[in-house]
């Protein structure tokens, strides 16, 4: 139907729908900056001194003697204070180790590019080395993991 055979009632919707409209983008640009300063984000808390976090380790997939792909972990350490994280982060070295080793022995036995990692397998390989080192630490914690063909 063309526009000049529109029936006077479907005028009127019009026009009170754009008006409604006109309305409500002006309430929005009005209100729009002071909804803006009102929310702010709330800051960041403080980082909880009781946890270690540790650089990324990435360990070999080795399979029939092949280099398959690289297993990726990132781990952090919850220690029970804050007095026994300052002593384990001046004993980094150690706990590298230990935790490269797990990771290695896991890469060898359990991972592949071409599936998903099984965290808590993982975790459970993981954890008691690490907790071994200190009786100070409550939780291994894996942050990030990921395999691929490196």
């Amino acid at each position: 139907m063309p526009r000049s055979a529109r029936s006077p009632r479907a005028a009127e919707l019009a026009a009170r729908l754009a008006a409604l409209l006109a309305a409500s983008l002006a309430a929005t640009a009005v209100t729009t900056p002071a909804l803006a300063e009102a929310k702010k984000p709330d800051p960041l808390p403080p980082p909880d001194p009781s946890f270690v976090v540790m650089e990324p380790i990435d360990a070999p997939i080795v399979d029939s003697g092949r280099l398959d792909g690289v297993l990726h972990v990132s781990i952090t350490v919850k220690t029970k204070s804050a007095a026994n994280a300052a002593e384990l982060a001046k004993r980094m070295p150690e706990l590298r180790a230990a935790s490269l080793a797990a990771a290695i022995e896991f890469a060898r036995l359990h991972a592949s590019p071409y599936t998903p990692v099984n965290v808590a397998r993982l975790s459970a390989m993981i954890a008691p080395p690490i907790k071994r080192l200190d009786k100070g630490i409550e939780k291994v914690l894996i942050v990030k993991v990921s395999a691929d063909e490196g």
